[in-house]
């Protein structure tokens, strides 16, 4: 029934069938009144009711598009030559002269106004103040409602008692047919418009791509915003016409007037449609936001893929609904049929010139391409091609990839943040490729080198060069007995069936002593290594470097200058090179690239980097885990790291939450 009503109030409100109503009505009144159907061919009464059906085709058919002084003067024109013509026939000689002297006057501002209207030039200069003025005043004086209905009056009060009910009825209608408004009369027979859509909040005038309409916004439509659901019809390359469903992805004011960016987001719809061509509505009703919001999945939409975009990193102009974009969160979009992940690094803000002097500010975002996740291979497929221009791009839900369960020597270092997907890392390849812990102080390089050891210690033989005193009692927390090694019971040690060996250091510089106890451990488990893989049974072994810099200086920093502290570092550089044929690893724990040999680190396959600050380490990180990722290292959390090499399961550098729920 409701339905019922709209669609009666929509037909009631068009031209056609408001003109018929007055026809019938009129036709009706001259039956009764004089006992014809059409009124007599006397002069009077043809000007008497032309004067009222002027009034009617003026307000109709005319004035919907009654907007400049341009129509004043086809409206002025015929009448004032009419009115030439039929001089003689006026018996009232001052009301003809008056009417000629007013049509004239409206004729002569008309042309005016156009004369002094000038585009080139501002509102303020003197001709386009007049042109303005004189607009106003003709507009009104000169729409057919005015002009017709004092011609009308005049006959009708001329030739017609005002006493007379005739009179009175004609009265009537006049009065019904000025209270119209154009405005809201129109001429489509569709009814499903005002059921199938919301408002009417602008027309689409050109096309930045497949998914980017421009449209100019409606002056009586300030309320558009951003996020708005919208729907119209558009005709692809002159074919068929496409119902498309969208959302204002941005406002902007230009020339004077409001104009939007419809970003299309739900699939085109193949069937035909009573929606006005080229027009664009906005979705009013509750339920079908919300559920169109859910389809398109607008609360996680980020941004469109912008120019300058490669294979490797997307550029996007970032746009989302709630402002939680952070540097690490996971973003995907679709590219054919592929869905492709991409992690965000860097965002600034950026100008787009809009027209002339017009300009408009936005946030340029940037994501490095991870690709597509590969479930059975724990890790990520690079795509090889760049998304077009105009892409939409969200916040990735991970939800629907059920990861598959995995033991060691895989394991878990931790998630891409506000994820489910793991970053995995084989830690056979880790201590065989050698690893390298980096970041500042409180970072959580410690932290994470215990749970490795931990997870080691069910194949590997694990020995820790230690400073600090700290690392006894740590690691005797995870249930694995410790023993101390110094050069009597290395050999005990390397035989025998303990897992963790601790080497402490009296003090945490690189003396003379300091230099020569560790050299002698270190050939004696190189030594160790070697014969075992002579002898067809290897040993695994992970040497932990935990202050790196001390034990392995780089040639600037050494704190003896003698032979001695070089030894060392010889020997520990061939560890390095040679220690991966005999079953020895390293994992090198520091602060700073910068005080540690890069014999040693140019070694380390596989790179676990914490927050840091340093150029130094920028520019050597930057040949792991590329000049893009290493901009992101001052601004990453506590416990958020980058990962890269050999031993990690996906092959492209990412940043991880490594964040463990207590």
């Amino acid at each position: 029934m409701k339905d019922l009503f709209k669609n009666i109030s929509f037909l009631t409100k068009n031209r056609f069938i408001i003109f018929g109503i007055f026809f019938v009505v009129f036709v009706i009144v001259q039956y009764f009144s004089f006992g014809t159907f059409l009124p007599s061919t006397e002069t009077k009464d043809l000007w008497f009711y032309s004067g009222i059906f002027m009034i009617m085709f003026s307000i109709l058919f005319v004035e919907p598009y009654y907007t400049s002084p341009k129509n004043v003067i086809t409206n002025v024109i015929p009448l004032l030559l009419v009115f030439l013509a039929i001089k003689t026939s006026f018996e009232n000689i001052v009301f003809w002269w008056t009417t000629i002297v007013i049509l004239i006057l409206l004729l002569a501002a008309s042309i005016i106004a156009l004369s002094l209207d000038d585009k080139d030039k501002s509102p303020d200069y003197w001709g386009n103040k007049v042109a303005t003025k004189l607009k106003d005043v003709v507009v009104i004086i000169g729409q057919g409602r005015v002009l017709y209905s004092s011609v009308f009056i005049y006959f009708l009060l001329t030739y017609h008692s005002i006493q007379n009910l005739y009179t009175l009825i004609l009265f009537i209608l006049w009065f019904c047919i000025l209270s119209i408004n154009p405005k809201n009369i129109h001429g489509s027979f569709a009814i499903s418009i005002k059921k199938d859509v919301g408002d009417q909040i602008g027309e689409i005038f050109g096309v930045q791509s497949k998914k980017i309409f421009l449209v100019k916004l409606l002056k009586d439509r300030k309320s558009i915003k951003k996020f708005d659901v919208v729907k119209f019809m558009y005709s692809m390359q002159d074919t068929i016409d496409f119902i498309i469903t969208g959302i204002v992805f941005d406002t902007y004011l230009l020339n004077q007037g409001k104009w939007a960016k419809i970003l299309q987001l739900g699939e085109i719809e193949k069937k035909g449609g009573k929606l006005e061509k080229n027009m664009v509505y906005k979705i009013i009703d509750s339920e079908e936001v919300d559920t169109t919001n859910k389809e398109l999945n607008v609360d996680s939409l980020v941004g469109i893929v912008i120019e300058n975009s490669t294979i490797g990193k997307i550029k996007f102009e970032y746009s989302k609904k709630s402002d939680d974009l952070q540097e690490g969160d996971l973003l995907e979009l679709k590219v054919g049929d592929k869905r492709l992940f991409y992690q965000v690094i860097a965002g600034s803000t950026e100008k787009e010139k809009l027209e002339a002097q017009n300009e408009t500010g936005f946030i340029e975002g940037e994501a490095i391409q991870l690709g597509e996740w590969q479930n059975d291979k724990l890790s990520f497929q690079k795509f090889g091609w760049v998304p077009s221009i105009n892409t939409p791009v969200f916040k990735a839900n991970t939800s629907d990839i059920k990861v598959k369960s995995f033991k060691y020597p895989e394991y878990k270092l931790g998630i891409i943040p506000n994820t489910t997907l793991p970053s995995v890392i084989n830690l056979d390849h880790a201590v065989s490729h050698h690893m390298a812990l980096l970041g500042v102080t409180g970072s959580g390089k410690s932290f994470l080198a215990r749970e490795i050891i931990k997870e080691l210690t069910k194949d590997t033989k694990i020995i820790c060069v230690d400073f600090t005193g700290e690392w006894k009692t740590e690691l005797e927390n995870i249930k694995v007995i410790v023993t101390v090694l110094n050069k009597d019971n290395i050999d005990n040690f390397l035989n025998g069936s303990d897992k963790i060996g601790i080497v402490e250091l009296p003090v945490m510089s690189n003396t003379v002593e300091v230099i020569n106890a560790t050299e002698k451990l270190f050939e004696a488990i190189f030594n160790f290594s070697k014969k075992k893989y002579d002898e067809k049974t290897p040993t695994k072994i992970s040497l932990v470097l935990e202050e790196a810099h001390t034990i392995v200086p780089e040639a600037s920093f050494l704190g003896v200058n003698n032979f001695d502290s070089k030894a060392i570092v010889n020997k520990m550089g061939q560890i390095a090179l040679q220690g991966r044929k005999y079953g020895i690893g390293l994992l090198v724990i520091a602060q700073r690239t910068a005080n540690v040999s890069k014999t040693i680190l140019t070694q380390c396959n596989t790179v676990i980097c914490f927050q840091a600050f340093d150029e130094t380490s920028f520019n050597f990180l930057g040949n792991y885990v590329g000049k893009d990722l290493v901009l992101t290292l001052p601004n990453l959390k506590q416990y958020n790291a980058i990962v890269a090499g050999k031993a990690v399961k996906s092959n492209v550098p990412m940043i991880i939450d490594l964040t463990r729920k207590v």
